[in-house]
């Protein structure tokens, strides 16, 4: 294997270090304020708390080393690495939380993480793509934010529950759109340098990322870590090959055979994440 791919891989495996590093801040986050993020005082609340913070950072950092990982390995070496945010950051979580896994919660964690390997190899396409127009890069910014504040509607509307899951998949949404805005970026700037930064794709990304943490936080509250994160670590891939497949020109190499396994492992991804799905304790 060519050198350069192994460091993509290094690279790639730091951004799911950094990325379960900053899932377990916040969901501590969560921990010390449980209550949903639907009013003045709890957000105001968020930003005064040094944990939000180092999440911001260390999300940053998962950024970073993303795009690092996909400038020098192709998304099928990359994207399937994605997997280990959850091996790493649902017993992370347990532990800072004071208990272990039980037999429920280890097979739940078993087959989401079975379930979003099988999703992962699943959903990708051959990444040959072009970069988004300006008109198609604002045609997906501005959609996915109608979606995104449509969807955190309906979720503030929902028992907590199915608020955390739409929370989360709204997050994942964002967080797959917004790599998909920055590969468009970083080419664009490749070839018009820092007027590539007017681009449409160029301000989506800031917007729909900080959009996604807010979504993720707010998907947090009130849950243990392991079902939010699982439904935000399935959807996010799946985001990004939508829009490389409808507006990017690249194309799904499962083809429509592809598609069965897909719904099986959607569906075994789904049994396995409501065994994570368990309430956080009333704090004292």
């Amino acid at each position: 294997m060519d050198p350069f791919v192994w460091l993509g891989a290094f690279l790639g495996t730091l951004s799911c270090v950094a990325y379960a590093a900053a899932a377990v801040s916040q969901w501590r986050l969560a921990v010390l304020l449980p209550g949903p993020l639907t009013e003045r005082r709890p957000l105001t609340a968020l930003l005064t708390r040094p944990l939000w913070w180092s999440s911001v950072l260390l999300n940053g950092a998962r950024a970073v080393f993303q795009v690092g990982a996909l400038a020098f390995a192709p998304l099928t070496v990359v994207q399937p690495l994605g997997v280990l945010t959850l091996v790493i950051a649902i017993p992370w979580a347990a532990r800072l939380g004071g208990h272990r896994l039980t037999p429920r919660e280890r097979l739940g964690a078993f087959l989401a993480v079975l379930s979003v390997t099988a999703l992962l190899a699943l959903a990708m396409t051959d990444g040959r793509s072009e970069p988004l127009t300006a008109t198609d890069g604002l045609i997906v910014t501005v959609g996915t934010l109608a979606l995104l504040i449509s969807g955190a509607w309906v979720a503030g509307r929902c028992p907590p529950l199915w608020r955390s899951h739409l929370l989360a998949a709204a997050a994942g949404i964002a967080f797959g759109v917004s790599s998909a805005l920055a590969k468009t970026t970083i080419t664009v700037v490749g070839t018009d340098g820092t007027g590539a930064l007017l681009h449409p794709a160029a301000i989506g990304t800031a917007v729909v990322a900080v959009l996604g943490l807010f979504l993720a936080q707010a998907a947090y509250q009130g849950m243990e870590l392991g079902s939010p994160l699982g439904v935000t670590t399935v959807v996010n891939p799946i985001a990004a090959s939508v829009v490389g497949i409808a507006f990017m020109g690249e194309s799904f190499l499962g083809g429509p055979l592809g598609l069965v396994p897909a719904v099986l492992a959607a569906c075994l991804c789904a049994y396995g994440i409501s065994l994570l799905s368990t309430r956080l304790p009333t704090p004292r």
